[in-house]
């Protein structure tokens, strides 16, 4: 995610459909707990222990640990297919789909499914007369798309977590997202194929779309990045900073207030852990998310209740890195990585929350520790 909004935990057991025989065994809360990080559902597995269980397309697993299918109207586009050689990397390229939607689009849940090796996807949408041409796929260069200009122009829908296979974000009932009238989406395209063949697949993008009748929250975009990464060789290390938002609010005329309804992690494969956490005030260091483990699952998490933030002067973020190479490690694609947090809030503002720099900050038993000052970007929304 490398521009402004663009945009890894327990083991949970099989990764397989829901039980066939519809029966529900309840789990206990901690299992429970478990599951719904990886956005799968818990159930009692054939042994009789309890597992976790993806949810079938259409579905998604709700906090009770069961899975439910998600309301409102399905919009669904196929893209065309992309090959990504063995060992390869594709980068470079776009893909858009004009949606043709004469009123605007109230967004509950987005989700996707992808054959194509997929690394990462961060998908925006803007007036469907900007980067225009064809839809499908085409170099992001010959349309001079970027994902600031796509972002500030219209908005951003979705970030994909890294390598996910299926993946839904969906937003707590009466809460969604505003794409306007006759949209275009769009998103970078980052395969990666680790495989000892040549892959040729494609991604499935659907939209979930509610009454604006039914729309009770209206939520904006945020994205807070650990940008000056420098991770060193054979050590384990935390990035990680307090950032001050409110003044850029208070600049722009609003308190510093956000309700939380969604938050995405995103690393690459050193990284080992993400947290998101309140800056000052009452309820200094109270967590917001704290992400654990490996990559290749889906990571972002809906809130409900949705997560306060009020009386607070910023937001505190970080990750931990595990690098058993020789060589530092910055922030980037291919063999780099990144630290960072696509949110969906009840607030005023729109904001993009960036570290630049990485001063040695002393230790923490054996992690090094790395910090450095912020930049804030924060624009009044009205979509």
């Amino acid at each position: 995610m490398p521009a402004i909004f663009a945009l890894a935990l327990f083991g949970c057991g099989p990764d397989a459909a829901v039980p066939g025989d519809g029966a529900v065994v309840a789990c206990a809360a901690e299992k429970i707990a478990d599951c719904l990080i990886e956005q799968k559902s818990c159930a009692q597995a054939q042994d009789g222990s309890e597992a976790c269980f993806i949810c079938p397309t259409g579905n998604y697993a709700e906090k009770s640990g069961h899975c439910e299918p998600i309301g409102g109207t399905a919009l669904t586009h196929d893209f065309p297919d992309n090959t990504t050689p063995s060992g390869g990397e594709l980068r470079g390229l776009c893909r858009s789909w004009t949606v043709g939607n004469d009123a605007p689009l109230w967004v509950n849940a987005v989700a996707i499914e992808q054959s194509e090796q997929s690394h990462h996807s961060n998908w925006t949408y803007v007036p469907e007369d900007m980067f225009d041409g064809p839809d499908g796929i085409w170099p992001c260069k010959d349309r001079g798309y970027d994902q600031l200009s796509a972002a500030l122009a219209g908005g951003v829908l979705y970030a994909q977590s890294t390598q996910a296979v299926r993946e839904t974000q969906k937003f707590p009932d009466g809460a969604a997202l505003r794409i306007p009238a006759r949209a275009r989406l769009i998103s970078d395209i980052h395969t990666l194929n680790a495989s000892s063949e040549s892959v040729t697949g494609h991604l499935t993008l659907t939209l979930y779309a509610i009454p604006e009748a039914t729309v009770a929250v209206k939520l904006a975009p945020f994205h807070v990045d650990y940008h000056g990464l420098a991770i060193p060789p054979k050590a384990t290390s935390r990035f990680s900073g307090a950032c001050d938002i409110k003044s850029s609010f208070e600049a722009g005329g609003h308190p510093f207030e956000l309700e939380v309804y969604y938050l995405l992690p995103h690393t690459h494969v050193l990284g080992s852990r993400m947290f998101v956490e309140v800056h000052g005030g009452p309820d200094d260091g109270k967590t917001l998310i704290d992400v654990r483990g490996n990559i290749g699952e889906p990571r972002g998490r809906a809130f409900e209740p949705p997560l306060p933030v009020t009386g607070a002067t910023g937001l505190r973020f970080g990750c931990e890195f595990e690098n058993p190479t020789d060589e530092t490690i910055g922030w980037g694609f291919d063999d780099k990585e990144m630290c960072e947090a696509l949110g969906f809030a009840k607030t005023p503002m729109i904001f993009e929350t960036s570290i630049g720099t990485a001063e040695p900050d002393g230790t923490d038993g054996a992690t090094k520790l790395f910090t450095g000052g912020c930049d804030t970007l924060a624009v009044e929304w009205n979509n």
